[in-house]
């Protein structure tokens, strides 16, 4: 059998040229507009799903994920997938997208109380605000660290806030420059709502709820 469009022979067996790749028509074939070569006999292609079916296999693959804005993202570290065990969203069944902004909220508020504020003018003129935790909240240049201050004086760990039966202690961790509250070197001290730390060059300002 003689291609149609080439003219090179085929095996009369043959769907497609071996030539040119192109459907081989033949009497009793249709070919769709998808590339099937099917039997006449049939009024539709028997290979191509049924618009319904499309429109079913359509709205599953754009429920698979919830996708969250990452238009807001520094640019530090790259987006990442998280599965519902390990962002803590327990029952919702579904993959976040999420991203590095986003990340810290999902660590910081993990069932954990909010207890206060440290809020900075330092480094940005509209200000900034790091919010606190029951337990531990380590203070550092580390971008690990639960307030991290892109300070080069701030050692990584530089002091630790620790909130426990209802009073909040703040420690030094061995720093190179050291950690002031209200003006004085502290290693450990106890902190009261309105009090002014300052770790490297950044001064905080701590607000109790």
């Amino acid at each position: 059998m003689n291609c149609t469009f080439c003219n090179s022979y085929n095996p009369p067996d043959n769907k497609f040229c071996t030539a040119c790749g192109k459907p081989i028509s033949v009497p009793n074939n249709k070919v769709c507009p998808n590339g099937h070569v099917y039997d006449s006999g049939f009024e539709k292609c028997p290979y191509c799903p049924s618009p319904q079916l499309q429109s079913k296999i359509n709205k599953n693959i754009a429920g698979l994920t919830d996708t969250f804005d990452s238009s807001s993202g520094k640019g530090k570290d790259s987006t990442r997938i998280m599965s519902p065990e390990s962002s803590g969203q327990k029952n919702s069944g579904k993959t976040i997208i999420i991203s590095p902004d986003n990340e810290n909220t999902l660590q910081n508020n993990s069932g954990r109380k909010l207890i206060g504020w440290l809020v900075s003018f330092s480094h940005k003129p509209e200000g900034e605000d790091f919010k606190l935790y029951e337990g531990r909240n380590l203070i550092g240049g580390d971008p690990k660290s639960d307030v991290y201050l892109s300070d080069p004086a701030v050692s990584s760990p530089h002091c630790m806030l620790l909130f426990r039966g209802g009073k909040i202690k703040i420690k030094d961790e061995l720093s190179t420059n050291g950690t002031k509250v209200n003006g004085e070197v502290i290693e450990e001290s106890e902190l009261s709502d309105g009090d002014i730390i300052l770790i490297g060059k950044t001064v905080l300002k701590f607000r109790s709820i």
